[in-house]
This record gives structure tokens, C-alpha cells and sequence, in this order.
């Protein structure tokens, strides 16, 4: 340890108690001074160097624990800890007899733990090192806990705290709720009273479950009640376990811990499988798209288009398609390089997707620098004009690529159906074979053209 050591009182009437203590504890790196009773515990207290923590037997002659803890809380003892009123000496009970009863009044009298004799080696070394040398925060566990009862409230709030959980406190359940919705902390678990004012541990389950959605929060409710009939309605309305008062701090940390391991494991699962499903989710996207414009490859075009034309045919839709290629592509590859060539296509490509329908039309590389443009729920005559607001808009504007500004039009060949037609059903190597003639009428007839026609 850094600085001056930290200093120990040990107040037991057993000398065997007290060196014993004393070895774990200077093991430990620190200071302990011992008192025999608790009359000895005031006048040690009283020093010019009071001590950092206290452990303090319940049963010793002359002044038990209890009335030397209730002493050391008086604005006479406590002054000399901080030359502060209110600052609280943290005392560490040691008995043999150890009850419910006696815990519940060591921690209104203001103790902040409990240990039983016979001890196990270590243990009091531990319970100090917690209080003294508090752990960081595991993992930035967050806990709420909502009790009208002060003294109820704090016991639970100090066994979270001394395992480096961070502790919200709320003295009704209408507080509680008001700091998960708004506060915008995420609460890895939540301990309830189940009877208070305002809004009790019943009505504060079912708000966290059904208002919020919060159904993944463990809620432990705490209990007077010991009725099983009243038990299962707490279950009802979204426990997730309870705690029959008096109860321990050791059965208390034991459940705690209990759900909130099986908390992070479910998150840390559903993390897992979103992880996964966002991978298979972008292997997928990757399956199906062109690997340099980013629109669909061929794959998806002889798998999705088939769809279409059914899709169409059943509902009695139209449907078109426009086969468009660029004009004298080999020119560019020859003149600016490949490389140039690849930033023609991408912001061709990109310059289609602008003025196609985002919601319903797609775009499909065909080969090379063909592609195919499907549009769903549209007459030939639409297709058509949508056509030529492509082909306007290639031409009409310089690609920009890199250091190079290039000049490109393309070709365009439409068809498509009218269901209103009433012509046998279309194949799709008939729409296809359809819209290459009419690209190549279009290159024959001069390039930056348009040609359509019906099947």
C-alpha cells in the first residue's frame, strides 16, 4: 500500500480472536491496535489517530458491541474519525451468535458487515479490503434499489456496493420507475420492496415489463410475506425471484449474482446471435451484388427477374425491362486505362440508381458494361420514357473520375408486357431476346438512342 499504513482497531474480549485477526490483518499491510471491551474501543476511538475501520465482537463484558457501536455513532466519538459529525466510522461485527435479528439491528445501529465465528482464513482480510480498498466497478453492473425503509434500503445498497456494483437508491416505486425510464442508465438488475407508498413492488414490476418492455431486467422483490398464494402473484406480474424478509446478506448476494450471470449471459448471447445474423445478413448482401458498381450481379438478375415476371403475370400487372450499354466502352479503357473504365461504370451505374425507382425498380450488371434495368408495375410507353431520362442524363454531363473528366453515352433497348393484352404467357428468354434486339437497333441506328417495342 502507498501512504501510511491504514489503522485497525480489534475489539474482542478473546486474546486468541484478536491475534488472530491481528495476523491476517498486518498480513494484509495493515496497522492494528487492539481493545479488550468496548470501554477500550471509546478511549481508542477518542485518539489523536482514530481508526480507519473498526471489528467489533457483539458479546463482550462491560459494553456489548451493540451499545459500543451506538456510542461511536454520538457526535462525541464521532467527531474525532473527521472532525465531521457525519462522518460514519465503518464497523465490521464479529459474533458467534450470528442471527437475523441481531443483523438487522447491527445494521440499523450502522454497521456495514457481518462475520461469523468461527471464521475461515482470509475472510476478515477480505470483508476489509472490500470496505477500505473498495473493487472497481464489475464490468459497470448497475443496480436499483427501491425501499421506503431507509435502514432496508441502505443493508441492500452496502452488499452491492462492497461487490463493486453500482447502486441507485429510490425510496418508492414511483422514483424507481421514473430513474429507468429517464435516466437513460441501463439497470442490470433491480431489488423491490413490495409494499410502499406511492407505488408498490407489484405495481413497479408490471410498469418495468409492460410499459417500458424491459423484459430482460432481473427484479428481485423483497418480502414480509411468506404466504405462497400472495408469492405467486408477484411472479405474475414479472418477478423474477424474492427474498422473504429478514433475510441474510450472503442469500442475498446469492441470488444476485445468480441472475445477474444469467442476465449477461442472455445478452451476450442475443449480442451474438445479432452479430451473426448481421454477418450472414452482409455475406448475403455480398452474394448478390456486383462486386465493382454495387448493383445486383448476374445471379441475382436470373433469380429475381423470373419472380417479377410471375409476380406480374399473376396479379395482372405490367412489367418492363431496359437493357442499356455504353457507347464505344473499349475507347475509354484504351484512352484513360482500366482503372479509369471501372469509375466510368460505377458512376454510370450510379447515375441510373438516381433516377429509377428506389422502392420497386432494380438494376442488374447484364456483362461487361451492360446492365439491365427491371421495372416492375410499368407499361413500355413509362419504360420508354424513363429510358430516355437516362439516356439524357449520361449524356448530358461529364463523368468525373479521379484526374480525368469523361464524356460517355449509352444505348438503350426497351420492352416489356401489358397484361391488357391478353397474350400467351412471357418467357423470360423472350423479354430478354427482345430488349438485345432492340439495343442493337439502337447501336445500329447511331448509338445514344432509345428503342423500344411490345411484346
Amino acid at each position: 500500500m502507498s501512504g501510511p499504513l491504514r489503522r485497525i482497531l480489534v475489539v474482542d474480549d478473546s486474546q486468541t480472536i484478536r491475534m488472530q485477526i491481528r495476523e491476517e490483518l498486518e498480513q494484509g499491510g495493515y496497522e492494528v491496535v487492539e481493545a479488550k471491551n468496548g470501554l477500550e474501543a471509546l478511549i481508542f476511538a477518542a485518539s489523536p489517530t482514530p481508526p480507519d475501520l473498526i471489528t467489533l465482537d457483539i458479546e463482550m463484558p462491560k459494553m456489548d458491541g451493540f451499545e459500543t457501536c451506538r456510542k461511536l455513532r454520538e457526535t462525541h466519538y464521532a467527531r474525532f474519525f473527521n472532525k465531521s459529525e457525519d462522518y460514519r466510522v465503518s464497523i465490521i461485527f464479529i459474533t458467534g451468535n450470528d442471527t437475523l435479528e441481531d443483523r438487522n439491528k447491527g445494521f440499523e445501529l450502522g454497521a456495514v458487515d457481518f462475520i461469523t465465528k468461527p471464521f475461515q482464513k482470509g475472510e476478515v482480510l477480505t470483508a476489509v479490503n472490500k470496505i477500505l480498498n473498495p473493487p472497481e466497478a464489475q464490468s459497470g453492473i448497475k443496480a436499483l434499489v427501491a425501499d421506503d425503509n431507509i435502514v432496508a434500503r441502505k443493508i441492500a445498497s452496502l452488499c452491492l456496493s462492497r461487490e463493486g456494483i453500482e447502486v441507485f437508491e429510490a425510496e418508492d416505486g414511483e422514483q424507481a420507475y421514473d430513474i429507468i425510464r429517464n435516466s437513460g442508465q441501463r439497470m442490470d438488475i433491480v431489488l423491490t420492496d413490495l409494499v410502499m407508498p406511492n407505488m408498490d413492488g407489484m405495481q413497479l414490476c408490471r410498469k418495468i415489463r409492460q410499459d417500458l418492455g424491459k423484459q430482460d431486467i432481473p427484479i428481485i422483490v423483497l418480502t414480509a410475506m411468506s404466504d405462497l398464494s400472495g408469492i405467486l402473484d408477484v411472479f405474475k406480474v414479472g418477478a423474477s425471484d424474492y427474498l422473504v424478509k429478514p433475510f441474510s446478506k450472503e442469500e442475498l448476494l446469492a441470488r444476485i449474482n445468480v441472475h445477474i450471470e444469467r442476465s449477461q449471459v442472455n445478452r451476450q448471447l442475443r449480442k451474438t446471435i445479432k452479430l451473426l445474423k448481421e454477418a450472414n445478413e452482409k455475406i448475403e448482401k455480398l452474394s448478390i451484388l456486383d462486386p465493382l458498381t454495387g448493383c445486383y450481379n448476374r445471379g441475382y438478375l436470373n433469380k429475381q427477374i423470373l419472380m417479377e415476371l410471375k409476380r406480374s403475370t399473376r396479379y395482372e400487372k405490367p412489367c418492363s425491362i431496359i437493357l442499356t450499354d455504353i457507347d464505344h466502352f473499349k475507347q475509354v479503357n484504351d484512352t484513360f486505362g482500366h482503372q479509369v473504365g471501372d469509375a466510368v461504370l460505377i458512376q454510370f451505374v450510379k447515375n441510373l440508381q438516381d433516377i429509377v425507382r428506389s422502392e420497386s425498380d432494380w438494376i442488374a450488371r447484364y456483362g461487361g458494361e451492360e446492365f439491365l434495368i427491371v421495372l416492375p408495375e410499368t407499361t413500355v410507353s413509362n419504360a420508354e420514357i424513363v429510358a430516355e431520362k437516362l439516356r439524357i442524363a449520361v449524356s448530358s454531363q461529364p463523368l468525373r473520375c479521379g484526374d480525368h473528366q469523361v464524356s460517355i453515352t449509352a444505348s438503350f433497348g426497351v420492352t416489356g408486357f401489358d397484361p391488357d393484352a391478353k397474350i400467351p404467357a412471357i418467357t423470360l428468354e423472350q423479354m430478354l431476346k427482345a430488349a438485345d434486339e432492340n439495343l442493337y437497333r439502337a447501336k445500329h441506328d447511331g448509338r445514344n438512342r432509345v428503342v423500344s417495342s411490345f411484346l
